[in-house]
């Protein structure tokens, strides 16, 4: 017997959900070609390419990262325009190893603190290389550099110093240093990067007759020397330690002279006795009289730093222990030139005088 039987519902298989819409990219980080070859030390410039295609951001950030062995020596650079959505920005690095390689490099787009969007760029490897070189090389590897001016006088009785201001072009001048010198220091670094200055100070023997050194010039692929002759600056040189002005052997000539000539014009007189030979003789005795006077004492505070020469980040040759008498030689700025006790000049801030 037949029996009709209802079909039963069929169950229905799950419609899929459409695919999530893509993430499209609007920002593509890209640099220019890396050099061939790189110097440990070496100043290097990378110029870095930012297209953006989208407008919901106010500011771009660069993020360096994984950075052994190389320094960016301008972080903060700013991203430029160039043209429409495509910003450029040139970074400079140093190797300081020859194992370093460049950063991991991320951009940030922004808008109001927060991320919208970023790329990255991975660490990539270097070829670098050290440089072979002899006793005079300062260490510093430069497209250019010029030795802008230099002066010596005498420190002490058994050294001079010599103080050099050196520009460069992309060149490592922090690292500029000369190995036969008694004591050195580099006392101002400035400029921004490609162009920069520094106020170079070495102090050596006084038997020396030049300064001599050398650095690796990169346009030229080579090493450059240059010769300094000393001359000792028997003035006062107001950038640098000078000879005590009553010691110098100008100044004593000058007295000599001034005497010898207030002798002249008193002999003039006794034969003559005419009243301008008199008036002129004491002239001439009052002059010598003022040279050799001393100059005026004044007193430095205790825990007073003595520079070198007068700038913020000269380096300190003496610290006082107590209250001590000087004589203050001449000024500059903020600071004082005085004569210590023991013979050495140098230079102290004003705010370090005692009223008392």
């Amino acid at each position: 017997m037949f029996t009709y039987q209802e079909p039963q519902p069929q169950a229905l298989s799950p419609v899929p959900a459409p695919p999530p819409e893509s993430f499209a990219k609007s920002l593509f980080l890209s640099h220019g070609p890396l050099p061939e070859r790189i110097y440990r030390n070496q100043v290097f410039s990378l110029t870095f390419r930012a297209i953006v295609a989208r407008d919901d951001y106010q500011t771009l950030e660069t993020d360096f990262s994984q950075s052994a062995g190389i320094t960016v020596l301008n972080p903060q650079s700013p991203w430029v325009l160039e043209s429409n959505n495509v910003y450029t920005n040139t970074f400079y690095f140093k190797a300081s190893t020859t194992q370093a390689q460049l950063p991991r490099i991320t951009l940030f787009l922004s808008d109001n603190g927060i991320t919208v969007e970023s790329d990255i760029l991975s660490p990539q490897p270097l070829s670098i290389v050290s440089l072979n070189h002899n006793a005079s090389f300062s260490g510093v590897i430069a497209e250019s550099l010029h030795v802008k001016r230099f002066k010596t006088s005498r420190f002490d009785g058994q050294h001079l110093i010599m103080v050099i201001e050196i520009d460069a072009i992309n060149a490592n001048l922090e690292d500029f240093s000369l190995g036969h010198v008694s004591k050195q220091g580099i006392d101002s670094f400035s400029g921004e990067f490609p162009e920069e200055k520094i106020i170079y100070f070495a102090i050596f023997e006084d038997h020396k007759e030049r300064l001599e050194f050398s650095y690796f010039d990169l346009k030229n692929n080579r090493f450059e020397r240059i010769t300094l002759p000393v001359v000792v600056d028997a003035g006062d040189v107001s950038t640098q330690i000078g000879l005590n002005p009553k010691e110098s052997p100008f100044q004593m000539y000058k007295n000599a002279s001034a005497l010898v000539v207030a002798g002249f014009f008193l002999l003039l007189y006794a034969f003559r006795r005419k009243m301008l030979y008199l008036l002129l003789s004491l002239a001439f005795s009052a002059y010598y009289a003022y040279s050799i006077s001393p100059f005026s004492q004044i007193t430095i505070k205790p825990d007073t730093r003595v520079h070198i020469i007068p700038t913020e980040r000269s380096t300190i040759f003496f610290t006082t222990e107590d209250y001590t008498r000087v004589e203050h030689l001449g000024s500059r700025n903020e600071y004082l030139k005085i004569l210590l006790p023991t013979g050495k000049i140098g230079w102290v801030k004003e705010e370090n005088v005692s009223k008392n």
